[in-house]
């Protein structure tokens, strides 16, 4: 039953990594078009690249696991590779926010008018889903550690 649910809650994880990845591409992409229409400096870095990637190869990696675990005696390497990133990405948004604050996202993007309370509502929000999944890794690879597959 472990087994589906790590499975099911890797997908989750892939699934909103490669959203946030595509919301990346597309500000990328489409930044010259947003500040002629709102008359602004757009910021593209490479924070939340960093973030989406990690989150859309965390999930792969727990559905790696959840799939090879009864058939491949290595497959425990998906989880702490997943325990690994999931501690990075967590380190870098603590990083994020003790350098530029609650509103980083919003600062890295657009500068100073991205200091608004809606930028701070969606950092919470990422940071949140970060903790999550670093709490569930973790609480994965210390059940692995301790013999209860």
């Amino acid at each position: 039953m472990l087994k589906y649910i790590t499975y099911l809650f890797g997908t989750i994880l892939a699934t909103f990594g490669f959203i946030l990845f595509s919301l990346y591409i597309s500000l990328f992409l489409f930044s010259p078009i947003i500040e002629n229409i709102f008359a602004i400096d757009m910021n593209i870095s490479s924070a939340l690249l960093i973030i989406s990637v990690s989150f859309t190869i965390t999930g792969i990696f727990l559905g790696f696991y959840s799939i090879s675990k009864d058939n491949w005696e290595y497959a425990n390497i998906w989880i702490f590779v997943s325990i690994i990133l999931s501690i990075t990405s967590f380190i870098f948004q603590l990083y994020k926010l003790a350098s530029l604050g609650p509103t980083w996202i919003g600062i890295e993007f657009f500068g100073t008018t991205g200091n608004k309370i809606e930028a701070m509502y969606i950092d919470m929000l990422l940071f949140i889903v970060n903790l999550c999944v670093l709490v569930i890794t973790s609480t994965i690879g210390y059940n692995i550690k301790r013999g209860k597959k």
